[in-house]
């Protein structure tokens, strides 16, 4: 059977209904394993591995009977492995768990975990090259953030984690594991009930200023409807953020601060927010002043939000410059008031589209000086091609404001 797999390089398995499992035990005649079991403990002794040397894709997909790839306590090897896709397999327990050693003894609390069969069988050379995981609509979820150990032999050299249609009620996603995927680029958490996404609290403070994700640089987030923070609130921020570049957060609506005051997104390129209606402001004068590369800003349908920019009273000096934003979308924000409710000046110096509609309660861009030289119009709509321009940013807004509210006046004198 072996002999025949050799040269496969791609497995796709989609849309199977009946399907247990994908190989069956006398399919592996030559890679047996012998397992002697007692009360107390568990020994296996495995002969071979189960190896796939060229498959550099795996996708299962829609496998509604699928609980294990093999139904043994076997170890599967893929070499060359680099993409992989678990999709509403319902039964999957759990997705990997560490395979026991040769003559390796088992405690009874080990036991019990063993006799839950996952998908995969694991050691640290299962999945030495893999870069992407995707796992969808799966119970398997949480048997996979709970273990650094396991993620950090298995999944050393994954670039790209996404986790979606999550139906297990998952609390936190532990920073332990997130960081022990040093070479994680990409973070996708979709359709899920986490409350918090990073927590660190194990972890003493000397550790948590050591720790970063240096090459995180893409985060997205939507459809986490009880999520309220990234990181416990009262911890000093770990900083998880020092090279990310792409920022989404959608649809979830009890979040209620972005990043802490203390964060800096210094790399940070592009920002999008929507139907987020727990914002009242978005980020700190602190944070803001860090964005010295960000290029587009879209802040969309989010019900209570009331300026952009937030200033206390010890964040007043200096100008606030985003140095490279060339784009600015404020659709759809009812309680929006300004841009920054404060007093700092704001310089937007190659800033060249703005969009703004439906905010009706805002009355101007920002309270001090601001300088937007290349800016020419403002548009109502994306697809405008003609905005409206009267001379300067907050004049122009602030008749928006006047045009829209005299509208509002004479809609309701007729029907008075």
């Amino acid at each position: 059977m072996m002999e025949r797999l050799e040269e496969l390089n791609k497995l796709q398995i989609v849309n199977c209904d009946s399907l247990g499992e994908i190989f069956e035990p006398q399919a592996l005649i030559a890679n047996r394993s012998h397992a002697t079991t007692t009360t107390q403990s568990i020994v296996v002794e495995t002969e071979a591995k189960f190896v796939f040397p060229q498959v550099t894709d795996l996708r299962l997909e829609k496998l509604p009977k699928l609980k294990s790839f093999y139904p043994k306590t076997l170890a599967t090897e893929w070499p060359s492995l680099k993409k992989m896709e678990v999709i509403e397999c319902h039964e999957v327990e759990i997705f990997a768990a560490e395979c026991p050693c040769f003559g390796e003894t088992h405690t009874e609390s080990q036991v019990k975990i063993s006799n839950q069969q996952p998908l995969f069988w694991v050691d640290e050379i299962t999945f030495p090259i893999l870069e992407e995981l995707r796992l969808k609509q799966n119970d398997t979820v949480k048997g996979t953030w709970h273990s650094q150990v396991l993620s950090t032999k298995c999944f050393k050299k994954l670039k790209v984690l996404e986790l979606m249609c999550i139906p297990e009620k998952s609390t936190v996603l532990s920073y332990c594991f997130i960081q022990s995927l040093p070479n994680l680029e990409k973070l996708v958490l979709s359709d899920a009930s986490f409350c918090q996404i990073f927590q660190s609290e194990e972890l003493r403070d000397e550790e948590r200023h050591a720790l970063r994700l240096t090459r995180l640089s893409e985060l997205r987030l939507s459809k986490l409807p009880e999520l309220t923070r990234l990181w416990e609130k009262e911890c000093q921020p770990i900083p998880i953020f020092c090279n990310l570049r792409i920022l989404e957060v959608l649809e979830c609506g009890k979040l209620k601060t972005l990043v802490p005051s203390l964060v800096s997104l210094e790399n940070l390129t592009n920002l999008e927010v929507s139907r987020c209606h727990g914002f009242i402001n978005l980020i700190a004068c602190s944070t803001a002043k860090s964005l010295m590369l960000l290029e587009r800003m879209s802040i969309t349908d989010c019900e209570i939000i009331e300026e952009i920019v937030a200033c206390g009273g010890d964040e007043m000096e200096g100008d606030i410059v985003f140095a490279r934003l060339k784009y600015l979308q404020l659709s759809c924000l009812p309680s929006l008031a300004s841009f920054c409710l404060g007093d700092h000046n704001f310089e937007f110096p190659v800033l060249r589209k703005v969009i703004v509609r439906e905010c009706p309660k805002m009355k101007i861009f920002c309270q001090g000086d601001l300088s937007t030289p290349e800016l020419k119009q403002v548009q109502l709509t994306e697809e405008e091609e003609k905005g409206r321009w009267e001379g300067d940013l907050k004049t122009t807004i602030k008749q928006l404001f006047e045009e829209m509210n005299a509208g509002n006046s004479e809609v309701t004198e007729v029907t008075n």
